[in-house]
């Protein structure tokens, strides 16, 4: 029997034409009396900077780890043969649906798709004072939570299907069963090139454990090393300017942990004694604020540390200063203290005028603002080369091209907040 898959997406912009492309994408497959079936959605890597975060809640960070489309593709297509697609505001989705179908090698018999608008017969079957998703659930009861969350919209869409099949039922035929007899005869193509991926749905993404990343040193060293850390701990330190582990730079830590032969249980001393060394940052002027204490509660946890850590590291560096003469400093102690020997948020990062920055991304200020800022302070924005100095992203886990080439010439990528501190601004 014919059936419906409604569909919800979320996506880095408005127009596929202007190569904005699909963030996430949740499906609900329901039968002709509008039951589910089945349900599923994933996240989306974009391959491209996504600007409209606030709306939706995904960040570059969020998708690091996700699928491609092209990648889904076959579990889409499973899930639209000899069904009807469905959508809220159905010319949105489906112009979307058809540009990563062809980008990703599928070339449906048909095009443009065609689907079952929600908005559309909202007008027939709802008084709502809006054709808004949410103005149409409330007006006959169908619950939305988490709006803006692709599997939320599409379980909202498919219970106003519902609603509509039982208000058509006694009217004889449906107004739209030339395009349920349609999709049913629709015969869509094999995907080209793609398999049946991985799927990583929103709170899978979200929930994952922030030190989860250090369980790769585990796998990948043997049982006994011992190797200098100095190399890692500079490493830490520049990934760390900005306060963010972006995922390149959790890579390029396991790339020099395992050179150096280290164990999870070495990385994570480790970075235990780079926490004292915040706070004994922290310490300098004998008061530890709140905001201070946040800051390295937050560290702590891209450490893989816990929050106990940071009552250690307080107080084993309240311990140490309490030794140390007035007249000398945490940065002139003895190198074999540790912690307190370390430069905090500066190797690698040592800006000069006629250094060329870039901006990418949507920041808080406007990049035209911030450009303008760097050159009255000597610096030369612009594009990425092989001489960029360092790039300033609103994400450091950034998909935009600019990113990507900055990371493979080896460029520190860090976030607007963090050049502002850079910088004094």
């Amino acid at each position: 029997m014919p059936g419906y898959a409604v569909i919800d997406l979320e996506t880095t912009g408005f127009s596929p034409e202007k190569h904005h492309r699909i963030l996430e994408i949740g499906v609900v497959e329901v039968d002709e009396t509008g039951e589910i079936e089945r349900e599923w959605a994933s996240l989306v890597n974009p391959g491209r900077d996504i600007s409209n975060s606030h709306v939706h809640g995904i960040t570059a960070t969020t998708v690091a780890d996700a699928p491609r489309f092209a990648d889904l593709a076959g579990t889409v297509l499973q899930s639209l043969q000899g069904r009807t697609i469905v959508a809220h505001n159905a010319p949105f989705d489906l112009r979307f649906l058809e540009a990563e179908l062809l980008r990703a090698g599928v070339a449906p018999s048909q095009l443009p798709l065609t689907g079952l608008c929600t908005m559309q017969w909202s007008s027939v079957f709802l008084e709502a004072p809006s054709r808004k998703l949410a103005d149409c659930c409330a007006a006959c009861g169908v619950e939305l939570v988490e709006a803006h969350s692709a599997l939320a919209d599409a379980r909202a869409a498919a219970g106003l299907l519902t609603h509509y099949l039982s208000l058509a039922e006694g009217a004889g035929a449906l107004p739209w069963q030339g395009q349920l007899d349609y999709g049913a005869r629709v015969t869509w193509p094999a995907p080209v090139g793609t398999s049946t991926a991985r799927l990583l749905p929103r709170e899978a993404a979200l929930s994952a454990r922030p030190d989860s990343w250090l369980d790769r040193i585990l796998s990948r060293m043997p049982r006994t090393a011992d190797a200098r850390v100095d190399s890692y701990l500079e490493t830490l330190e520049r990934a760390l300017l900005d306060g963010v582990l972006a995922e390149h730079e959790k890579d390029e830590l396991v790339e020099v942990a395992s050179g150096l032969g280290l164990t999870r249980g070495a990385v994570l001393d480790l970075h235990a004694r780079y926490l004292e060394a915040m706070a004994e940052v922290a310490f300098e002027d004998d008061i530890v604020t709140d905001e201070e204490h946040a800051e390295l509660a937050r560290i702590a946890s891209r450490l893989g540390l816990r929050p106990a850590d940071v009552g250690r590291a307080l107080d084993a560096a309240a311990t140490r200063r309490s030794r140390v003469e007035p007249s000398t400093s945490a940065g002139t102690s003895d190198p074999k203290e540790g912690a307190a020997s370390l430069r905090l948020g500066t190797v690698g990062i040592d800006l000069a005028p006629g250094d060329r920055i870039v901006f990418t991304g949507a920041m808080v200020r406007d990049r035209s603002a911030w450009e303008e800022h760097a050159r009255e302070l000597g610096y030369v924005p612009g594009g990425i080369t092989k001489k960029t100095k360092l790039v300033v992203a609103s994400d450091p886990n950034s998909q935009s091209g600019k990113a990507a080439k900055a990371r493979s010439y080896g460029i520190p990528i860090i976030t607007e907040a963090a050049f502002a501190r850079l910088v004094g601004a």
